[in-house]
């Protein structure tokens, strides 16, 4: 069996070596908003995961702060919906 990374690297598109700046200007609010919504269901459901299968690791201080992380992710969608209403 493979030897497991001790840290994963993750790229935004604005990290990543292989984006030229010039590509990235074209990108939109739409874009964004795409963007974010991905990463708020990708968060969500990694938290439910670790609330569902618990690994010896997780820890209630974990628990905590991903709550506070889901929190804050609803609180700003939720003040984002009615600029997106008056987009359409």
């Amino acid at each position: 069996m493979g030897e497991v990374p001790s840290k994963i690297m993750i790229y935004s598109e604005f990290d990543r070596p292989d984006v030229r700046p010039e590509s990235k200007q074209g990108s939109g609010e739409k874009d964004r908003q795409t963007q974010s919504a991905l990463e708020a269901e990708v968060l969500l459901e990694l938290f439910n995961l670790l609330e569902e299968h618990a690994p010896v690791w997780y820890t209630e201080q974990h628990h905590s702060r991903a709550v506070a992380a889901l929190s804050v992710l609803r609180e700003s969608q939720a003040k984002a919906a009615p600029s997106q209403k008056a987009g359409k």
